[in-house]
């Protein structure tokens, strides 16, 4: 079982309807004891563990761990003894810290990030470089340019008014003569 899972075990014997007692053990240390119309018996052990017995007798009374943790690996007995003898069933208990898809996810994951983050580092290193050839180019090509060059490309269009440029005019053809 992976850590955190639910483990159930189920006691298989068909003749539990006449049962003189059950019993739940784990590596030879009685986890849990049933008598008919008796309380069940549970060890400190179960407390610690987590551990617990359904009551259900249709279920066949089965061991439960909601949560599965490394302490709770080992062999686990269900012993019954009924009218129609003693019977005894086995579990071995192995439990697995991941899951190894998981792990290969997780593998994957931290190769391709970092690789990720590279590709983004280098595009924009990239970028900013031939940014900043382009830009030292232009500066290069103004300061190279001569005056004359760097003069016309600073001409402004002027607009002239256009009443002014009337009154300019009026006064030249009108002005008085000197004979």
């Amino acid at each position: 079982m992976v850590v955190g899972s639910r483990a159930i075990f189920h006691c298989a014997n068909e003749s539990i309807s006449a049962l003189a007692q059950l019993t739940w053990k784990k590596d030879g240390v009685t986890l849990f004891s049933l008598k008919p119309h008796n309380p069940i018996y549970a060890s400190n052990e179960t407390r610690e563990l987590n551990i617990n017995m359904s009551e259900s007798e249709s279920k066949l009374y089965p061991l439960i761990i909601e949560s599965v943790q490394t302490s709770h690996g080992g062999n686990y007995t269900c012993e019954t003894n009924s009218v129609t003898g003693a019977w005894e069933e086995q579990w071995e208990l192995i439990i697995i810290e991941h899951v190894e898809g998981e792990n290969r996810h997780t593998t994957v994951i931290a190769v391709a990030v970092p690789c990720v983050c590279c590709l983004i580092f280098i595009i924009t290193l990239t970028v900013l470089h031939g940014v900043r050839k382009r830009r030292g180019r232009i500066i290069q090509e103004t300061i190279q340019a001569p005056a004359a060059e760097r003069h016309q490309a600073k001409t402004e269009d002027i607009y002239e008014n256009c009443l002014e440029s009337r009154r300019q005019h009026y006064n030249k053809h009108y002005r008085p003569r000197a004979h």
